[in-house]
């Protein structure tokens, strides 16, 4: 009894922002819909596969889902409380066990940004990791819209296409000059 009370409580208190997702009594559908994905989804889902509802969302609607913990940004929309690495540990013990599969699975060490490992195959358990797949090459998804962000402010004006590298950007992501330049083609700028 105590045993199960006490992962019961560990449960509750690491995926609260989760369980609130779950548990939201909100009137508009799309807030509801969008909720639902993340639950279901270990609270993070691909921005183009949930697009038509985040279009949807008013500034409000937004600002709600905000308060809850949620993060809406250029590839990816996520709850970020849910990557702090005894969360993601949890996460990972609670998946593998749901699912009774590839059990053998490691997470990358925690405190890594870029991780350039063919041993990493498993999208889907990367993903719960808090890390998005280009190729063989990994990123964690909140370094990758702040990544985003370095590359929208690198350019120096509206015309001018091109992507100033600077350091912030590599040390930023923990690789090479040669690894960022894989990972810009994987995410189909041009070099």
């Amino acid at each position: 009894y105590f045993l199960k009370k006490w992962v019961d409580t560990k449960i509750a208190d690491e995926l609260d922002s989760l369980f609130k997702l779950k548990n939201i009594n909100s009137v508009n559908s799309q807030i509801r819909a969008l909720s639902y994905q993340l639950y279901e989804n270990n609270g993070v889902v691909k921005r183009d596969e949930v697009l038509n509802i985040v279009n949807n969302l008013s500034q409000d609607e937004r600002k709600t889902l905000r308060n809850l913990g949620v993060k809406f940004g250029r590839y990816h929309v996520f709850l970020y409380k849910l990557f702090k690495p005894s969360v993601v540990s949890l996460r990972i013990l609670l998946w593998k066990n749901f699912n009774g599969e590839d059990l053998n699975l490691l997470p990358p060490t925690f405190g890594l940004n870029f991780v350039n490992d063919v041993k990493y195959k498993n999208k889907r358990f990367m993903l719960l990791c808090g890390f998005e797949k280009f190729d063989t090459l990994f990123v964690r998804i909140d370094i990758l819209e702040r990544l985003f962000m370095l590359i929208i402010n690198s350019s120096n004006s509206k015309e001018n296409k091109e992507i100033k590298m600077i350091p912030e950007m590599l040390n930023l992501l923990g690789c090479s000059k040669d690894n960022f330049k894989k990972l810009l083609q994987k995410m189909s700028y041009k070099i």
